[in-house]
């Protein structure tokens, strides 16, 4: 692998890597597809077919669905701390991580995850266009089609959340964006793309994937025309063009709406396992996080947010299916993909965009309904008084502290941090290490996190640059 990448100037590391355990992981297992037929024939062939391409796609365990996105921005948030016993045991990338220092680090890490599906991705719309669409194969087409694009812009926003800066119309043609790879030929440079020109590639391969996919899928490891809706809410509120949020947003939930009652779930105090498992009816499109590379949030050393954790209120039932105490302090064990952090696409998070774009046009009774609809199914029954809002500035920010409250550890914190400063939130982040306080200023280069330098030796990209 190392002397592969050596040999191939401007390649990109885990291009290769993804290209031959892609191939292995296909051809020899089908653990992760459960649902689909498989294969008659296990021999090593160049994935040319429907089925193969629609394989490559389905391979949710290795590459594309489970332990996919990236943690370092959630890592650099402000939903956790790490008592000092702990700091002391991380590796120095992740020390400094913690405390929003740059450091060298190399494969595998969060760019490198991201960049496995963009690869089969590309692979995949290459390959579909050299098949005869048919009456016969019209389905399967459409969806390999579809799935390819909703993935390479799914991982292509994530990257961005993570490695660019916030966007913004007064600078994104300067700003640095992502490397947008649209072809699967590992020959071709990496150039990185501006923000102007990475966003606009993830709201041109989610649009064009719409119309390809079904309304609901197979199963959640597959995209959908309602998760494609929901990745252009996402990536359409992370741009704060509200009224295009609130679209996609209200478009996903005509398709999908349902709602988890918490008041369903027994409460225990003392038990530290996971109150959900995976694949509830509130998921759309199922990922979980790479917490590998930077392992800070790992459910026994990432301590919740002491401040934060007091504003749920008593019946509030997340206040317990979200959390356990361990000694002084509370430990996360809420996620939707149960022992693991979920970061897929789910309807609670849809009814937070519609509900906080409603509120930012205007339309107060309609935010504080959608906002109120959800908190209803968090309650205890016949305890919660649907909340009120003076003015749209009032229901905003209601809103704005239910999603946090909602979405923690959802790798969403350090991609609100950032649009939110942009409009004068001015949230400071704040780390207190041996009796030394670090300090992430609103708007601060780090906001935009370093690339693996094995990547920019290879590519010769430009890195983020830090004060």
């Amino acid at each position: 692998m190392t002397q592969i990448s050596k040999n191939l100037a401007y390649s990109n590391k885990y291009i290769l890597y993804v290209f031959v355990v892609s191939f292995f992981c296909f051809f020899l297992t089908t653990s992760c597809r459960k649902y689909l037929d498989e294969k008659s024939n296990n021999a090593i062939t160049v994935p040319t077919t429907l089925t193969d391409l629609q394989g490559l796609l389905d391979d949710a365990s290795s590459v594309m669905n489970v332990g996919l996105t990236p943690a370092f921005g959630e890592a650099s948030s402000d939903d956790y701390f790490l008592l000092k016993s702990d700091y002391d045991s991380r590796l120095t990338r992740e020390q400094r991580a913690y405390i929003w220092l740059p450091s060298d680090y190399s494969f595998p890490n969060d760019w490198s995850r991201s960049y496995g599906p963009v690869y089969n991705s590309n692979y995949c719309l290459e390959m579909v266009e050299k098949i005869p669409i048919t009456a016969q194969n019209e389905i399967s087409w459409k969806n390999v089609k579809g799935s390819a694009l909703f993935y390479r812009a799914y991982n292509f926003l994530n990257l961005a959340w993570n490695h660019a800066k916030a966007y913004d119309e007064n600078s994104f043609n300067s700003d640095l964006g992502i490397a947008l790879r649209l072809e699967s030929d590992f020959n071709i440079p990496s150039v990185r793309g501006n923000v102007k020109e990475t966003y606009e590639r993830i709201i041109s391969d989610a649009k064009d994937a719409i119309s390809f996919l079904p309304n609901i899928a197979l199963h959640q490891y597959r995209p959908s025309k309602a998760a494609a809706y929901g990745l252009l809410a996402r990536a359409y509120l992370s741009m704060r063009k509200y009224d295009s949020a609130y679209k996609y947003s209200n478009l996903c939930l005509s398709l999908k709406s349902d709602l988890v009652n918490y008041a369903d779930f027994p409460i225990s105090t003392t038990s530290t396992n996971p109150t959900f498992v995976p694949f509830n009816q509130e998921t759309i499109f199922y990922t979980d996080m790479f917490s590998t590379f930077i392992s800070n949030l790992a459910v026994t050393r990432a301590k919740v947010d002491t401040v934060l954790y007091l504003t749920y209120a008593n019946n509030d039932r997340r206040k317990y299916l979200f959390f356990v105490a361990t000694g002084l302090y509370q430990r996360f064990k809420g996620s939707y993909s149960g022992s693991g952090f979920f970061t897929g696409i789910a309807t609670d998070e849809m009814f937070l965009i519609r509900s906080e774009c409603n509120a930012r046009l205007g339309n107060i009774t309609s935010a504080m309904t959608d906002l109120n609809t959800l908190l209803a199914k968090r309650w205890n029954s016949g305890t919660f008084i649907p909340l009120m809002a003076s003015d749209a500035n009032d229901a905003l920010n209601k809103i704005l502290m239910e999603r946090r409250k909602e979405l923690i550890f959802r790798g969403l914190r350090w991609m609100d941090i950032k649009r939110l400063n942009r409009e004068g939130r001015n949230i400071i982040l704040n780390r207190l290490v041996d009796g030394q306080i670090y300090s992430l200023q609103p708007n601060a280069n780090y906001f935009a996190l370093p690339l693996p330098t094995d990547i920019i030796n290879l590519t010769n990209m430009p890195q983020n640059i830090y004060p």
